[in-house]
């Protein structure tokens, strides 16, 4: 159930990432930058603490 839910995760930043790449080339970097922030702070949380 973990592996489902983190894949989850990874598609719904994956769809962040790429709608604010998409908002980017139309002139909108914000949500570009919120979902960049937030994959890295997530990624890093998780991966401290799992360590």
């Amino acid at each position: 159930m973990k592996f489902l839910m983190a894949i989850l995760v990874w598609l719904i930043m994956a769809a962040a990432i790429a709608a604010g790449i998409v908002m980017a080339v139309k002139g909108s970097v914000w949500l570009l930058i919120l979902s960049l922030l937030a994959f890295i702070l997530l990624v890093a949380k998780i991966g401290c603490l799992s360590h």
